[in-house]
């Protein structure tokens, strides 16, 4: 019985030595849920690491604020989520963690390992996985299913489409911090401080108030449809380089310019074919034993070669063979004789070969044919209309979920 009362003593000693080693605080609590150092701690390090930023005291200090309070937003978004009865499975965390490992280009089956090696608890990545699962149930459930985009309000927008097509069109990624966060100017200039080419998409992720999608890279946007301070202020922006901050009425947003191109004007019933080819020259034009070679050679492949990928990686590889992607090209600047191969051609496979002056062709069409470029075009606009709505919509939940919380920050 005393051995017992020692050994209990012991223990109790010995985790109160823990607790005051590791200095283990309250930094909030959120409703009944608290926060402690420790989940800072971890966050942070997690945060670190997937924007390699380098780990020491000035830069934690200064990231802070910003990571407690998207650990205060995961808690409440995980607390809503409970009350409606919206859940995730393990299975639902595994796919999103095998995804995560396919971005980060780690073995399968490695992030959480990782991560407890660099001293990063797993439970610190398996809470911020199953809140982003949750809320993005949550917002289907709540916003996206009835959410509505008027027919007026499409049709608005696109004929001002039709009417400025030919206008630049710009690739962006984009961060974007609202101006219902108190301290908007003081963390966008933060984020700026530390922002690279690199890092720029996982800091979206990690403090970017708008929803981040992981197709970031293909968020082309007509510069009709931009906010006027970010049109102009991106205007001049050199492709692969970041704005300054761009404050506007909704929000402050920092700009990187992925991509930019010219587009072409829009007309009626255009049918637009996204094409590659393989050209093979002659010698000369009569001869016709090398033009057989060739012909033949391109009915071999059209049994091998599957996908635009696959022919671009064979072009690179056959020393004689020219080529590569054409890009969308509308049907009426396309000669009969190769609008001819590409009549019912499916997507992905060789044509037939066509000859030429210029030598012996192969096209491919890259993906699907567009008949009716207005339908297409206003499937698009509808779905920019809505996600913009939705967008905004998920904010002003969040923001209404944390005016009716008990939120308290104690000093960090």
């Amino acid at each position: 019985m005393i051995k017992a009362q020692i050994l209990l003593s012991l223990l109790f000693y010995f985790m109160v030595f823990l607790l005051k080693s590791y200095e283990v605080t309250i930094v909030a609590k959120v409703n009944n849920e608290i926060i402690t150092s420790i989940d800072l701690e971890n966050r942070l390090r997690m945060a670190l690491d997937l924007s390699k930023l380098p780990n020491n005291e000035e830069i934690k200090e200064r990231l802070k604020p910003r990571v407690l309070d998207s650990l205060i937003n995961e808690a409440l978004k995980i607390q809503e989520a409970n009350r409606l009865g919206i859940f995730v499975s393990n299975q639902e965390v595994t796919d999103q963690i095998n995804r995560l490992e396919k971005r980060l280009k780690i073995e399968k089956n490695s992030l959480l390992l990782n991560y407890k090696e660099k001293e990063i608890s797993e439970i610190t990545i398996l809470n911020q996985i199953r809140s982003q699962l949750l809320w993005e149930k949550l917002i289907y459930n709540i916003i996206v299913k009835n959410i509505r985009v008027s027919e007026k309000r499409i049709s608005e927008t696109f004929d001002l489409l039709v009417k400025n097509s030919g206008e630049t069109e710009y690739n962006i990624s984009e961060i974007f911090i609202s101006l219902d966060n108190i301290e908007a100017e003081q963390r966008i200039k933060s984020i700026y401080s530390k922002i690279t080419n690199q890092n720029f998409l996982l800091l979206a992720e990690q403090f970017s108030d708008g929803i981040v999608s992981n197709n970031n890279r293909n968020n082309w946007t007509r510069e009709s449809l931009l906010d006027v301070d970010i049109k102009n202020s991106i205007s001049n922006l050199e492709v692969g380089k970041i704005s300054l901050p761009i404050k506007t009425s909704a929000g402050i947003y920092i700009i990187l310019l992925n991509n930019k191109r010219k587009t072409k004007k829009i007309e009626k019933d255009q049918t637009i074919y996204d094409l590659s080819q393989i050209l093979f020259k002659l010698d000369n034009l009569n001869n016709k034993k090398q033009e057989k070679y060739y012909k033949d050679f391109l009915s071999n492949l059209k049994k091998t070669v599957k996908g635009c990928a696959d022919l671009k990686k064979l072009i690179g590889e056959i020393p004689e063979g020219f080529g590569g992607e054409l890009g969308r090209i509308d049907s009426k600047n396309i000669e009969k004789p190769f609008l001819n191969v590409l009549k019912d051609l499916p997507v992905g496979e060789l044509s037939k070969a066509v000859a030429t002056k210029d030598g012996i062709h192969g096209l491919m069409i890259c993906s699907p044919v567009i008949n009716n470029t207005y339908l297409e075009l206003k499937k698009t606009v509808e779905n920019n209309l809505r996600k913009n709505k939705v967008d905004s919509a998920a904010q002003s939940l969040l923001n209404r979920i944390r005016r009716k919380a008990l939120i308290e920050i104690n000093s960090l």
